[in-house]
This record gives C-alpha cells, structure tokens and sequence, in this order.
C-alpha cells in the first residue's frame, strides 16, 4: 500500500511540475530592443506603439511613419525569435 501512495505522489509532482509555466529568458526591454533592430532600415525610425505578453510571447505593434511602415510582431519570451503577425506599407 505504501508503495502505492508513494507512486501516486510521485507521479503527481510530476504532473504538477510539468503544468508550470516556462521561465522567460527574454525581457520586455530585449523584445522591444529585438523589434527595432530587425525593422529599421535606412529611412526613418521605428517606434513601438505597444507591446503585450500572451503565452509566453511578446506581441509587439511597431511603427515607423518615414518609411511609411507598419505591423504586428510575436518575440518569443524563451529564445527571443520573431515572428512577423502583420505588416503593411501605405
């Protein structure tokens, strides 16, 4: 019976542990950071608009009006990857 309950407990921290949310390894500051680093270009400045953490991402709306540039990013919180969601050109 022991043995029994001690398994159940095992398997149960198991199980509890592996719902716990991934640390982010990347802050807010970085994805920002990582954001206009990958959108500026020669003309004009890219300014963040806003920023939002969704499932271990950060959503990322950007903005450079010289270029007349616009879009939406997803950085990843754990390995700081990017992935555009949306952009547009007037």
């Amino acid at each position: 019976m022991k043995k029994i309950v001690s398994t159940m407990f095992v398997l149960l921290m198991f199980i509890v542990s592996g719902c716990n949310s991934a640390e982010l390894k990347v802050s807010e500051e970085q994805a920002k950071s990582s954001v206009i680093e990958h959108h500026t270009g020669h003309i004009g400045k890219v300014k963040i608009r806003s920023i939002e953490l969704k499932k271990n991402n950060y959503i990322v709306e950007w903005k450079n009006e010289e270029n007349c540039e616009q879009g939406i990013d997803s950085v990843d919180g754990e390995n700081g990857e990017i992935e555009m969601i949306k952009a547009s050109i007037c």
